[in-house]
């Protein structure tokens, strides 16, 4: 008899100001290429993708699947997401779940907010309430993610600027 993991619950807030309009940040993450260049290929040398798509609309998804060659964390990586509420330049809410080696070990509800700040730049804000199944680097791994990957989508924008 194996015991059952163990299970938590956790949330965090990112927020940004960002020298974009609402309509060029949210179209980073609507543009499968633009998604992509931020989501996808931002991580070092010891990432490679196996595969990623991009569906974006309410009732689409998005999948990844990465492997990590090396260090903590080191196997296969599968993200899965399902789009539930899409406005325009104003809103994003989705949920997902993330594996390794085929075990999922989270479950979140992720909603991104963009707000125009006047003069060409948006506040974004970025929330994820999560349940932490099993073994896990947890919110505080998650949020770290998210800082780079915000940071990566600055830098997509200022490139594309």
């Amino acid at each position: 008899m194996t015991s059952e993991p163990n299970i938590t619950h956790d949330s965090f807030t990112l927020t940004r100001e960002i020298a974009a309009s609402p309509a060029q940040v949210f179209a980073c993450w609507a543009d499968p290429m633009l998604k992509r260049r931020w989501f996808v290929e931002s991580d070092g040398p010891e990432w490679q993708t196996a595969d990623y798509a991009l569906d974006f609309r309410t009732g689409g998804t998005e999948t990844g699947r990465f492997e990590l060659s090396e260090g903590p964390g080191a196997g296969e990586h599968r993200q899965i997401a399902h789009f539930l509420d899409i406005a325009d330049d104003h809103r994003i809410v989705y949920a997902y779940t993330m594996a390794i080696n085929g075990r999922i070990h989270s479950a979140s509800l992720a909603t991104v907010t963009f707000a125009s700040t006047g003069s060409n730049r948006t506040h974004l804000t970025f929330h994820e309430q999560m349940t932490v199944i099993g073994d896990s680097d947890g919110v505080k791994g998650r949020r770290h993610g998210w800082i780079h990957l915000l940071n990566a989508l600055e830098h997509t924008l200022k490139e594309a600027a």
